[in-house]
């Protein structure tokens, strides 16, 4: 999961680890079974993440 504020609050006891090669570090979650967890940390999480960049039409 991306670091955000939220995600740190949510899990504090969580890992940071780096997914792929290149790639920023990441909050390693363990708990992927607990759904009411995992709903919780995504909504939680959804205001503070940027939006997606507009593509550009191809021509």
């Amino acid at each position: 999961m991306k670091p955000t504020a939220s995600a740190k609050a949510l899990l504090p006891t969580a890992e940071y680890q780096i997914p792929y090669p290149g790639a920023k570090e990441m909050l390693l979650v363990d708990a992927i079974e607990d759904r009411k967890l995992m709903a919780e940390l995504l909504e939680a999480m959804y205001p503070e993440l940027a939006a997606p960049k507009p593509r550009k039409k191809k021509q």
